[in-house]
């Protein structure tokens, strides 16, 4: 009788990588062993193995399931949507990502140990910003050749608007304050941010 559901393969590899992402929150990237991730994964270090090739490889593969997950990458996106339209929805899947309390632990740890681990910031970067600032950046460049931008760099406008949008939301979240004016909210925020970057890069 055929087995329903995900294969095993599949299901030990989100094993570890669910379990990788409470251990590196909880323990640091250097105080999470292959031995503990195994163990908390419920497989063997020889499984981890067969699915990864270091811990930084998990870090990353994990990071990247985020984006994908968060609908933040090229396959997820419709690149036909007009500016008006794919902008907020964009910004609003991205802050939603980024504000996930995993997440928020996953950038604190990259930012804490890559001076001492730069394969960490090498894997976060890879997986994470550089994927999401392709996508923007192609959205953006498509765009321009409709005529409704006019985006002479894309990778630079990418980066822009990027972190425009998360500059407030995230470091109030990373340093745990909430000093927005009363009655103002991160939403707000994002959207006078799109209005902004959408008046400095106008056709017209």
């Amino acid at each position: 009788m055929a087995t329903r559901g995900r294969p095993k393969s599949d299901q030990k590899r989100q094993q570890i990588l669910d379990a990788a992402g409470e251990l590196f929150a909880l323990q640091g990237y250097e105080g999470t062993s292959l031995d503990a991730l195994a163990a908390a994964a419920g497989v063997s270090k020889q499984t981890i193995y067969s699915h990864f090739e270091s811990k930084a490889d998990v870090l990353r593969e994990g990071v990247a399931r985020r984006c994908r997950s968060g609908l933040l990458t090229a396959e997820h996106l419709d690149f036909d949507l007009p500016p008006q339209r794919f902008l907020p929805e964009f910004a609003q899947r991205f802050i939603n990502v980024l504000l996930d309390d995993t997440a928020l632990s996953i950038y604190r740890l990259c930012l804490s140990e890559s001076k001492r681990h730069p394969e960490v910031g090498i894997s976060f970067y890879e997986s994470g910003p550089k994927v999401v600032m392709a996508a923007m950046s192609e959205y953006l460049r498509l765009a321009t050749e409709r005529g409704e931008l006019h985006v002479d760099h894309p990778e630079i406008a990418a980066a822009q608007f990027l972190f425009m949008v998360k500059g407030k939301p995230v470091d109030s979240a990373l340093l745990g304050v909430a000093d927005w004016p009363e009655g103002s909210t991160h939403e707000e925020y994002t959207r006078g941010c799109c209005e902004m970057f959408l008046r400095a890069y106008s056709a017209s």
